[in-house]
């Protein structure tokens, strides 16, 4: 069988659905519905916590997709919003507010959705977690076997939330809901936030802090199509409840991926770009000098995922999109 083939059989398996994504307003979610819109019949339900940021999906069909307000603090709203939904695809998490409306929203809001997805008679929840729940450190491959991040009850930032809302939604995992989970990596591309407005931000100030050329660790990097793609195979591939998949792509040296956004930015790559690295914080600094490649083979195997997006075709479609939106040098929104 095709890769043609094979997304065929993937995307006809989608057609008799109806799918409900929370933090459709957001960089995976929104991308998640988009595909399920453009590629399928699927019904798709667009869960957001205010009308306010949806407007890139209002061009969309919508006969087949249709808008609910549920908060992830409002269980009845969340029960009503998926029942008759099939899959539940989570993309939701606290991405706003100091760290402990973080929490909440992540951490706590995590377990809301399942029991109300479980509730509302979900067959199915896919869960967007994040390849940083691993401890990666002096591994030369991570993969779903690698050990995991400790847990550390003091600290209550981004890693933590996603390790133990992942570890929530494995543990809800059952012959009444299936729980499948996603881990990607580095992800880039059109309305993306700290891999796209990230640099495109930091860049102008901070041109001499981040890496810069070759001999530094890896990026992971993966293109959001890819990841949305991956995202549709886990709503329809049957028996995989239970399983975590790390998603990514073509890994590249994070001075390249840095070097990426200053063309276009239209910033020079040598003089003082990157020569100030060692004054980042030691996060940052750890982060750019890792080595661990990620790993996709079970994504591979049980999925038929395989990323489709080169780094450098991902990044021809980024400079587009920030010189529509006024990032970049170019056209302007």
């Amino acid at each position: 069988m095709t890769a043609q083939q094979e997304k065929s059989v993937h995307e006809k398996a989608l057609d008799e659905l109806t799918v409900a994504v929370t933090g459709a307003s957001g960089f995976i979610g929104g991308r998640t519905v988009e595909l399920l819109t453009m590629r399928t019949t699927t019904r798709t339900r667009a869960l957001v916590r205010g009308y306010g940021r949806v407007a890139r999906l209002a061009t969309w069909p919508q006969d087949r997709l249709e808008f609910r307000l549920a908060p992830l603090d409002d269980p009845e709203r969340l029960r009503d919003a998926c029942t008759g939904a099939d899959v539940l695809v989570h993309a939701a998490f606290g991405s706003s507010g100091d760290v402990e409306q973080r929490w909440q929203a992540t951490v706590v809001g995590t377990k809301t959705v399942l029991e109300q997805a479980k509730a509302a008679g979900v067959r199915r929840v896919v869960y967007l977690s994040t390849i940083d729940v691993y401890d990666a450190r002096s591994l030369e491959v991570v993969d779903e076997q690698s050990p995991a991040l400790p847990r550390d009850e003091i600290d209550r930032e981004y890693e933590q939330q996603k390790l133990v809302a992942e570890e929530l939604a494995l543990e809800a995992d059952g012959a009444d809901l299936e729980v499948v989970v996603m881990q990607p990596a580095v992800v880039y591309g059109p309305w993306g936030g700290s891999w796209t407005e990230g640099p495109l931000t930091r860049l102008p100030d901070e041109n001499a802090l981040l890496p810069s050329g070759s001999g530094h660790g890896v990026c992971n990097a993966v293109y959001i199509d890819d990841v949305a793609d991956a995202v549709l195979r886990a709503v329809a591939t049957p028996d995989i409840g239970g399983q975590r998949f790390i998603i990514s792509g073509q890994p590249i040296d994070w001075g390249r991926f840095y070097d990426a956004f200053r063309v276009v930015l239209g910033l020079a790559t040598d003089g003082e770009a990157g020569t100030a690295v060692s004054s980042l914080p030691d996060w940052e600094r750890d982060l750019y000098s890792g080595t661990a490649v990620a790993s996709t083979q079970l994504a591979g195997e049980l999925l038929g995922y395989s990323a489709q997006t080169s780094f450098q075709s991902g990044m021809s479609r980024v400079a587009e999109w920030a010189a529509w939106m006024g990032h970049a040098p170019g056209r302007t929104a």
